[in-house]
């Protein structure tokens, strides 16, 4: 089988999408994403051909001037283990590596197997170990929050930092259990780079970094959920920050609270006494 990458094409989104459909039990993103991807000036997309037509694709996009991301690695059921994959990562570390990239990531949920076997045969090696956790709030709510069930305020809230707490807020981080967990890296969406200090100053100005005795955190509303990027706690105060943030996304009357964790044990089992949800997932990475 003669397989031929190139760039993908906005046409080529048609019929990605006929294989793609069941990629999981609840379907797939990577249709409704493909034709902004394509149009990333900072990304690039590849799919795999053969005979005409298309049996696989991934994307990549730079992260920062050093720092690149994969994701959407996607093979045709009819095409797995012929080399489709293969073929397309070393197109992807190529132009990684041609636009300034040291390092290039990306993450597999541990339930997935195959996907982390293929990705160590790429030449990926296990870097961090994350958390997606997850919870209703309020009326959805998976425990009674106070007496009778009313939800009772935590004596110690969150209120918006300004732009002075940045560099406190990253000094507490930097000395912290946390940031030898997580690598360093903050999640953006489903994609991974290093934190820098200007994170939190723009999280600042758009009233999305959170300070309170407990620490700091960075979070944001997006649609019916109350998102939490990054953390700054310790052991001691993690039962405290998390009532805090429940209270948070409370106060933003969304339905949902979801939280990006390095896979700490003291804020897991934070997060799961407080009836989250935990999805475990592995951050790999390749020096380029």
């Amino acid at each position: 089988m003669q397989i031929v990458v190139r760039p993908g094409r906005p046409e080529d989104r048609r019929e990605i999408l006929a294989w793609t459909q069941d990629t999981f039990s609840w379907g797939d993103y990577v249709g409704d994403a493909f034709v902004d991807w394509v149009a990333d000036p900072d990304g690039g997309v590849f799919v795999a051909e053969t005979d005409g037509r298309v049996i696989g694709m991934a994307r990549v996009t730079m992260l920062s001037r050093n720092e690149a991301w994969s994701q959407g690695a996607r093979i045709h059921p009819d095409h797995q283990r012929r080399g489709v994959g293969l073929a397309i990562g070393e197109h992807i570390r190529r132009w990684a590596a041609d636009h300034g990239a040291e390092v290039i990531r990306l993450a597999v949920e541990n339930w997935n197997r195959p996907a982390s076997r293929h990705v160590a045969r790429m030449g990926f090696r296990e870097t961090a170990s994350w958390v997606m956790a997850e919870r209703g709030v309020g009326e959805n709510s998976p425990v009674p929050e106070g007496n009778g069930g009313r939800r009772v305020v935590a004596p110690e809230g969150l209120r918006p930092a300004a732009s002075a707490e940045a560099e406190p807020a990253l000094l507490s981080w930097i000395s912290g259990p946390l940031e030898r967990a997580s690598r360093g890296l903050i999640p953006l969406g489903w994609a991974w780079r290093r934190l820098r200090r200007e994170d939190l100053i723009e999280a600042a100005k758009r009233r999305a970094l959170w300070e309170g005795r407990p620490g700091w955190a960075i979070a944001d509303v997006e649609d019916d959920t109350f998102r939490v990027s990054w953390l700054s706690t310790t052991e001691q105060d993690v039962r405290a920050m998390m009532r805090a943030l429940v209270d948070r996304a409370a106060a933003a009357g969304v339905e949902r609270l979801e939280v990006m964790i390095p896979d700490v044990d003291w804020l897991r089992r934070a997060l799961q006494g407080m009836g989250s949800e935990a999805h475990p997932l592995t951050i790999y990475a390749l020096g380029l």
